[in-house]
């Protein structure tokens, strides 16, 4: 028997999880981890999040595939967007996800996409269920898509590029994000064949994903589902997304140029049938090496851009004292933790009046106004405001700054005013500027309030992962990122199996229970936040900052994407780009902007592309 999916209930499996946010952002959600569900702000199924109320009316103006814009955008000729990018080497997934370029996402389409309060919108597909027991996912998609040649988009195209992942021959760098898939590991491994694999076109318009166990999350892991044309890839091989002439994706843009180190060139694709037609008629990325960034702010005062990231502090700094800079400026926290991660097995870290101690003995706010300004936020917790299941608020006092409890608890351990304690270094794992400086900061703080002398230790990032492998870290200053928005992805992490030396049977089983819970988003919620509080108060780890993100846009780019979401804040983050450009369109704003700069040559360089 099959479930049926309510895609209003279910389609915001972060958001819904957790009323306590502030933030909001990116990847994909959908089920399991969410807790109680936005006041009817989630959109039903099959609504295209650029069908906004904000930019509805009719419009004269209508781009080169046929759609309508909203009724304050630019004529079609100045619906152009420029941003920078990273140089890599393919324009799709096939064979490596780290070396894929800017635009894969937006040239190829996944099963699903998202909105940004993260409900789970139709794109390849137009509707899921699972089965009653949990275990298996059937998608349907929608029946008349092409690739960009014209051949039809199938069932078998997305199990093609699932068995190409999985396969050992491929050496997939991002196949570890999949082993929920039943016999994902073994196939990867080469001990299984890869017909053993739980991913199985059932017809040219169905394909269903079995997990080794019930996975409430695994409609929010697929919205990672970028289909490879088959075809291409047996004739061209990896090289098909390289070229124009045979970069034939079935997503809402194509690939119009490619130069190599220069730019990419996307625009509208014809052939594009789905429910994400975009706005836009180009997107032009200028490339960059990670070796040499690109002058960000220069470009972006320059009118070169209409988009940037900033991360250095001064410049941020620079860009709220100056009006008419500050308005384009929007900030949001991350989702990624820096914690004190210990070694809770052995002495010193074993007491837990020690960890304790630790916890009461940082003083955040001080290091957010000073290595950490603009780029953090205190943490008092794992999991960060707007994340499925947080409850920041709720724990906010227990690891709270109390260096006279802190004295009394390192004290009641056995180091009255730290005498005795072992020489103890806090390892980095090959960390920036200033983030060693923030290291050396809580260093400080240390000896000031405990009179422990810890060292600071900035190593390569392979020989911390291989030590911290080896579970022969004591103490570390650690970061952790999301991979998916739900709960499962973040607390998993401290499990015994996990990356952390710390053990605890309460927080195992809690874990382990919402990890399989299909069906009971409240419970869900409930077990993950119970959870969490144990890790907190049992002090797993001393949590210290939630990342920053600082990103700058130009007034005249619009769209639902970049509305103020249902935890009051903007944002153009990274993974929510990827599937929410096509609702993003420039409007009659940029007329003005494009008066105002057409001395230095803006004019030329807009309409000249």
């Amino acid at each position: 028997m099959l479930m049926p999916i309510d895609m209003r209930k279910w389609g915001s499996l972060a958001l819904a999880t957790m009323l306590t946010g502030s933030m909001a952002l990116m990847c994909a959600t959908l089920l399991g981890a969410s807790g109680s569900e936005p006041d009817d702000q989630e959109q039903p199924p099959g609504v295209n999040p650029r069908d906004d109320p904000t930019h509805q009316g009719e419009s004269t103006h209508v781009n080169s595939i046929g759609v309508t814009l909203p009724s304050d955008a630019a004529p079609p000729e100045y619906q152009h967007l420029r941003t920078f990018e990273l140089n890599n080497r393919f324009m799709d997934r096939a064979t490596s996800s780290y070396q894929k370029i800017f635009g894969f996402a937006l040239t190829n389409e996944p099963l699903t996409r998202v909105d940004r309060d993260f409900n789970l919108l139709p794109a390849a597909a137009t509707h899921w269920e699972v089965t009653e027991d949990g275990h298996t996912w059937i998608f349907h998609l929608q029946q008349d898509l092409v690739f960009g040649d014209g051949r039809p988009v199938t069932a078998y195209d997305y199990e093609s590029s699932f068995l190409r992942w999985a396969d050992p021959k491929t050496g997939f760098d991002f196949e570890w994000y999949y082993r929920p898939i039943r016999n994902w590991g073994e196939v990867v491994a080469g001990r299984m064949p890869l017909d053993s694999l739980g991913v199985e076109a059932l017809d040219e318009h169905t394909i269903a994903f079995t997990t080794t166990q019930p996975t409430p999350y695994a409609p929010e892991l697929l919205n990672y589902s970028w289909v490879t044309p088959t075809h291409l890839f047996e004739k061209y091989g990896p090289a098909w997304s390289t070229r124009p002439e045979t970069h034939m994706g079935n997503g809402p843009f194509s690939l119009k140029e490619w130069t190599i180190n220069g730019h990419i060139v996307l625009e509208p694709s014809p052939t594009y049938r789905g429910p994400n037609k975009p706005y836009l008629e180009r997107i032009t990325a200028q490339l960059f090496n990670a070796a040499a960034q690109p002058p960000y702010l220069a470009a972006y005062e320059a009118g070169e851009v209409d988009y940037i990231v900033l991360s250095n502090q001064a410049e941020i700094n620079r860009v709220k004292s100056i009006p008419s800079l500050r308005d384009d400026l929007n900030t949001y926290v991350d989702f990624q933790t820096y914690y004190l991660m210990m070694d809770t097995h052995n002495p010193p870290f074993n007491d837990l009046r020690v960890r304790q101690a630790f916890s009461h003995a940082v003083d955040q706010a001080s290091l957010m106004n000073s290595a950490l300004r603009d780029i953090a936020l205190p943490a008092p917790s794992m999991l960060q405001p707007g994340f499925p299941a947080a409850n920041t608020e709720a724990l906010a006092s227990i690891q709270g700054y109390d260096p006279d409890l802190a004295r009394r608890l390192l004290a009641e351990a056995g180091y009255p005013d730290g005498r005795g304690f072992p020489a103890v270094s806090m390892w980095l794992r090959g960390e920036p500027i200033v983030i060693n400086t923030a290291a050396e900061a809580v260093q400080a703080m240390l000896k000031q309030n405990l009179n422990v002398e810890i060292g600071v230790q900035n190593v390569e990032r392979k020989v911390f992962t291989e030590a911290m492998n080896a579970r022969e870290i004591t103490l570390a200053l650690i970061p952790y990122r999301y991979d998916y928005v739900d709960a499962s992805n973040q607390l998993t992490l401290w499990l015994s199996n996990g990356r952390h030396p710390w053990y605890n049977e309460r927080f195992e089983d809690l874990v382990l229970r919402a990890n399989v819970l299909v069906g009971d988003p409240d419970r869900r919620t409930a077990l993950y936040q119970e959870a969490e509080e144990i890790l907190v108060r049992d002090v797993g780890g001393v949590f210290l900052w939630y990342t920053l993100i600082n990103e700058m846009w130009r007034p005249y780019v619009r769209g639902a994407a970049l509305e103020t979401n249902n935890w009051g804040y903007k944002a153009w983050r990274g993974n929510q780009m990827l599937n929410l450009m096509p609702t993003l369109y420039i409007s009659e704003e940029v007329l003005e902007s494009a008066d105002e700069q057409e001395s230095t040559g803006f004019w030329d360089w807009l309409t000249t592309r």
